[in-house]
């Protein structure tokens, strides 16, 4: 409890024992007062009444009872009596309880303070005759009546006065709140949170305070210089602690607040929508390598000091940036840009700008071929948070580094989606290589699919590599091939699981005697020196016990940016594969219309476009086109065109007309 409450608080309590101490004698007074006042009526009245009776004139029986009578009958006596000197009762009258008038004091306020019914008595004579003896009771009806009128007021003028106390109290202690917030509370929080311009010199207006004031006031000025004393040294740090010491660009814990900051509000309303673009140098081990240190620190830098020079100007020029766009270099090789209230065609062709600064400062390889770069985009909301963002990112540009191209992988975000895995890499690590040496975690999922075209009915199974988290089965989590195999790319750890798949899909084979099996196979794993070799063996073992032909219907998938990307490595895979009677094939071949040059040299089966590409062609012009060159030249070559996806009837028919096959 405070000290003002305490002090407050006594001085009621002594206020009101004051109060009631006051009540109870007033009342105690009145009640003396009123005993007295009947005593000395019981005494004025006997003696009047003795005296009358007295008088030779009123010795008659009939008038002494007409006189006694009389005065009995005003209401004031509950008893007269007159007894004869031998005893005899010559007169007497008494008020029963039944004859009392009913007054408004309470039954428990009279047994409390009770009032005396005092009785006096006198001698009466006829001259020197004895007549009697006069005996007389007073009520004390009319006296409690009376006491508790006034104890009724007295009750009422006290508690008028306590609630009277009270409010004052109240205001008192609200008050001196005010005054404490005012001269005191605020003057404290004031301290370190104002400009200089704006403190003005404080004055109380309770002298009791001003001392305290002039204090706060030399306290003020002391933390303003302490202040920005600790400016300076806290801006100093920031700078070490938010920058890359090579690019001098924002480091990642920089870049997370920010993001964090727009996706909170914090930045503004604008800001929190937008997009972030994650680039990667996938080639820096080898530049180093290649190259001195300070060269590559130097040309890293010039590539973060020239994408700052396009994120300024767009600034500038107030085409797109709402708040504050933020290029940082989260690590050795990762960059990332944040975009805020950037939205739809504004932010590709702002990434089309920034990608074309790390495209135009390539540089080339001992190798002789140029670095490497992948990208990968993502929007978010208000509802986003920083790990999902950052989750698609990863996992964005883990896809674009398995297809292999240098295009921007875009990740949409979703308010529905499921909240992603924040595994790290080394968990990835661990998973993969327990996975790897327990085979029976992995297995295929397959799914059928039903083509038709010109060329009649035909069905294949699609299968899907998922992992087992428990080698148990039926129990942990099962994760499907998009979720582990770009980490698996990115690890070095494609090849061991692509010929794990092939495998599962020989076995697959046997079981289903007329089945037809589609396995992807990922376009590092033909960089990989171990990877043909292997699956060489592994198809010569399956040669030699092969008795239902599981060769010729298995059949191997690649994305078509390996015909690019990989032109040598892609020939060798599909010429040794072919040499064990199985079909190779090409998928997503409407994003690569430069490999068209190329199919004559690759021995393939068939080719597979999206559906929407597809449904494009019915109204596009240039996917018509081009649809009508794969087409061509697929035919020219003998090979297959399939559209997965579901598409419009016309559309179908459309294609059908082509020579594609549609999925039914």
């Amino acid at each position: 409890m405070s000290l003002l409450r305490r002090l407050l608080l006594s001085v009621t309590v002594a206020i009101l024992a004051i109060l009631a101490g006051t009540l109870a004698f007033s009342i105690g007074s009145a009640r003396q007062y009123l005993d007295g006042q009947l005593l000395s009526q019981s005494e004025n009245a006997v003696s009047s009444l003795a005296l009358s009776l007295s008088q030779s004139a009123n010795q008659d029986p009939v008038t002494r009872e007409l006189l006694m009578m009389a005065l009995f009958d005003s209401g004031q006596f509950r008893e007269i009596r007159l007894v004869a000197p031998d005893g005899v009762e010559l007169f007497a009258r008494r008020q029963t309880q039944g004859q009392r008038v009913k007054g408004q004091a309470p039954g428990w306020f009279l047994n409390i303070l009770p009032l005396t019914e005092p009785r006096a008595e006198r001698a009466v004579s006829d001259g020197w005759r004895q007549v009697g003896r006069l005996s007389l009771v007073v009520g004390n009806q009319f006296a409690s009546e009376a006491l508790w009128a006034s104890s009724v007021r007295m009750t009422t003028y006290v508690l008028a006065a306590g609630f009277v106390w009270a409010l004052f109290v109240t205001l008192l202690l609200r008050w001196f709140r005010l005054v404490l917030s005012k001269e005191i509370s605020e003057q404290v929080r004031a301290i370190g949170t104002q400009a200089p311009a704006e403190v003005s010199p404080a004055h109380s207006s309770v002298a009791e305070l001003s001392s305290l004031v002039d204090v706060i006031d030399d306290t003020r000025e002391r933390v303003r210089a302490q202040e920005q004393e600790q400016n300076q040294r806290i801006e100093s740090l920031e700078l070490e602690v938010n920058r890359d010491p090579v690019t001098r660009l924002p480091n990642r814990r920089y870049f997370v607040n920010e993001l964090r900051r727009a996706l909170n509000g914090d930045a503004g309303e604008a800001a929190s929508h937008g997009h972030v673009l994650l680039f990667r140098q996938r080639d820096l081990q080898a530049l180093n390598a290649s190259m001195t240190r300070t060269e590559v620190d130097a040309w890293l830098a010039r590539i973060g000091q020239e994408i700052g020079e396009v994120l300024a100007a767009q600034k500038a020029a107030g085409e797109y940036l709402q708040g504050q766009g933020q290029l940082a270099r989260l690590n050795g090789s990762d960059f990332a840009v944040l975009m805020p209230g950037v939205q739809g065609p504004q932010a590709m062709s702002l990434v089309q700008k920034i990608r074309q600064i790390p495209q135009s400062l390539r540089i080339s390889l001992v190798s002789g071929i140029w670095c490497r770069w992948a990208y990968a985009l993502t929007d978010y909301g208000p509802s986003s948070s920083v790990g999902d963002v950052l989750s698609r990112l990863d996992e964005a540009l883990m896809r674009a580094e398995s297809a292999g191209h240098s295009e921007v992988e875009y990740l949409a975000y979703s308010p529905r989606e499921a909240q992603r895995s924040a595994t790290g890499e080394g968990e990835w690590q661990h998973m993969l290589t327990a996975a790897l040496a327990e085979p029976q975690r992995l297995s295929l999922d397959v799914r059928t699919h039903a083509f038709a075209g010109s060329q009649g009915r035909e069905e294949y199974g699609d299968a899907w590599l998922q992992l087992h988290e428990s080698a148990h089965e039926g129990k942990g989590q099962v994760l499907a091939g998009s979720l582990f195999l770009p980490v698996a790319v990115r690890l070095g750890l494609s090849a061991e699981f692509d010929l794990h798949a092939i495998n599962l899909g020989l076995h697959w084979l046997e079981q289903h005697a007329s089945g037809q099996l589609i396995v992807r196979v990922s376009l590092p794993s033909l960089a990989q020196d171990s990877f043909l070799p292997e699956l060489n063996a592994l198809l010569k073992r399956q040669a030699k016990q092969d008795t239902q032909n599981t060769l010729s219907r298995l059949v191997l998938e690649l994305d078509a940016h390996g015909v690019t990307a990989y032109p040598t490595e892609l020939l060798a895979f599909c010429s040794q594969v072919r040499m064990h009677g199985i079909r190779t094939g090409l998928r997503r071949m409407e994003q690569e219309p430069v490999a068209l040059t190329r199919l004559h040299l690759l021995p393939l089966t068939y080719l597979k476009l999206g559906d929407d590409f597809a449904a494009q062609s019915h109204d596009s012009p240039g996917s018509k086109n081009l649809l009508l060159a794969l087409a061509r030249t697929a035919k020219d070559l003998g090979l297959r065109v399939y559209v997965t996806g579901v598409v419009e009837k016309h559309t179908a028919d459309y294609l059908v007309e082509q020579g594609v096959s549609v999925q039914v």
